[in-house]
C-alpha cells in the first residue's frame, strides 16, 4: 500500500514543493536523475547499483559470458556479416566487458547510458568498447545485437489510483513540513494509456505506468536496420501486470540495502525507485517498428536455453586446496543464483525481437519446449 506520509524532505525537494505540487512521476525523476542530489547521479552514485541491490551482470560474468554465445550464434546464422553488440543501460560496463571477453576479437561493442560516472577510467580506455551517452552511438549498416538488463524499470512511472469519479493521478506536496501524498484528475495521456489498451482498473486500485516504457524501446528500434534487441526486466504483460488479484496497489517499490519495501517517500536520493514494465509496451512497439517477435519467457529458461550450463562454473568443483575450493564452490553458487527457480532467474523476464534475421531455430526459442 502507499504510505500517506514522509519524513522531512532534503532540500533540493523542498526548494520546489514550497512553490507547487509536483507528479509522482517528477518526484521520481529528481531522486533518480538530479545532477546533484539524485540516486544515480548525485553523491550517493558511489553506492548506488551495489549497496541497494545486485542485478545478473554483477551477480556472476556468466551472465555476460552467456550473452557472448548469443553474440556468436548471431553471427554465425548471418554467415560472417559485421556485428556490433549494444549493451543500453551499461552503468559501470561489466556487462559490456564480459560479452567482449566471451566473444573475443570480431564484433563491435558499445556501451550507453545516460551518465558514464560509473565506468572506470581503465574500461572507458579499453580499445575494444566505445562508450556513450545517446543512441547515435549504435552503429548503423550493422548486424546488431542490442541488450538491456533493468534498463526500463528505471523510467519514471507515473502513480494513479482510480476514484468512483474516474481516474486521478497521485502528486507530492508538503504537509507540515514532510512529504504527503495529493491526488488531480488524471492528464488525458495517462486517461488514454489505460483505454486504449482495454485496461479497466477496479475502483481503490493503484497503478504505476508510462508511456515512455513504449516510446524508448521504440527509439531504439528506429536505429537498429537489422539484427535483435533483447531486453531483461522486471514487468508481466498487460493482463498481468494490472491483475487486480494480485497487484491491488502497483508494483511502484523502493530498494535500500538489498530490501525492497514500499516507503516511496524515505531518505529521498538515498534509494532506488522503480516500477515493473508493462511487456505489452515494448512488444507493439517493436512489431511497429518492423520487428518479429522471437520469444517472451523468463530468465533462467533463456540462460539455460542459450547454454549457461556449458560455462565451467557449473561443472562440479574438482579443486583440492580447500581454500581454492571455497572461493570456487562461492563463484558457482553466484552463476546458479542467475537460473535457480525461486530467485532473480524467475522474476525478470525476458522478450527477443528481431528484424532481417532467422525468425526460428533459435537456441533460446528451446525455451518453448
Amino acid at each position: 500500500m502507499t504510505p500517506a506520509h514522509g519524513g522531512e524532505p532534503p532540500a533540493f525537494l523542498t526548494a520546489i514543493l514550497r512553490g507547487r505540487d509536483i507528479s509522482f512521476r517528477e518526484y521520481v525523476e529528481l531522486c533518480l536523475y538530479d545532477p546533484e542530489n539524485g540516486y544515480y547521479t548525485g553523491g550517493s552514485a558511489s553506492r548506488a547499483r551495489h549497496a541497494d541491490y545486485i542485478t545478473s551482470p554483477a551477480i556472476s560474468p556468466v551472465f555476460g559470458w552467456a550473452l557472448g554465445r548469443l553474440a556468436r550464434e548471431m553471427a554465425g546464422r548471418l554467415e560472417g556479416a559485421p556485428v556490433a553488440v549494444v549493451d543500453i543501460g551499461c552503468g559501470d560496463g561489466t556487462l559490456i566487458r564480459a560479452i567482449a571477453d566471451s566473444c573475443g576479437v570480431g564484433p563491435t561493442y558499445v556501451g550507453i547510458d545516460r551518465s558514464l560516472s560509473f565506468v572506470s577510467a581503465e574500461l572507458r580506455e579499453a580499445r575494444d568498447i566505445t562508450f556513450a551517452t545517446s543512441l547515435d552511438a549504435i552503429p548503423r549498416g550493422m548486424a546488431t545485437l542490442v541488450v538491456s538488463n533493468e534498463l526500463f524499470d528505471a523510467i519514471p512511472a507515473s502513480r494513479v489510483v482510480r476514484r468512483d469519479d474516474g481516474l486521478h493521478e497521485l502528486g507530492v506536496t508538503l504537509s507540515d513540513g514532510r512529504l504527503d501524498w495529493c491526488e488531480t484528475t488524471a492528464p488525458a495521456e495517462l486517461v488514454d494509456y489505460f483505454a486504449s489498451r482495454g485496461i479497466e482498473l477496479r475502483v481503490g486500485q493503484f497503478a504505476d505506468v508510462t508511456p515512455e516504457w513504449g516510446k524508448a524501446y521504440g527509439d531504439i528500434c528506429d536505429r537498429v536496420d537489422r539484427g535483435m534487441i533483447v531486453t531483461f526486466d522486471y514487468g508481466f504483460p498487460t493482463k498481468q501486470l494490472f491483475d487486480p488479484r494480485i497487484r491491488m496497489y502497483g508494483t511502484a517499490a523502493a530498494y535500500r540495502g538489498h530490501e525492497v519495501h514500499r516507503d516511496l517517500f524515505a531518505s529521498p536520493g538515498q534509494q532506488d525507485l522503480t516500477a515493473h514494465v508493462n511487456f505489452d509496451d515494448l512488444e507493439r512497439s517493436g512489431i511497429g517498428a518492423g520487428f518479429t517477435t522471437l520469444e517472451f519467457t523468463r530468465q533462467a529458461r533463456f540462460l539455460l536455453s542459450i547454454g549457461i550450463t556449458e560455462h565451467p562454473l557449473f561443472a562440479p568443483v574438482e579443486e583440492r586446496n580447500f581454500g581454492a575450493a571455497l572461493a570456487k564452490q562461492v563463484e558457482r553458487e553466484n552463476a546458479r543464483r542467475l537460473v535457480l527457480p525461486d530467485g532473480i532467474g524467475d522474476e525478470i523476464r525476458v522478450l527477443a525481437q528481431g528484424k532481417g534475421v532467422p525468425a526460428g531455430e533459435w537456441s533460446f526459442q528451446r525455451s518453448r519446449i
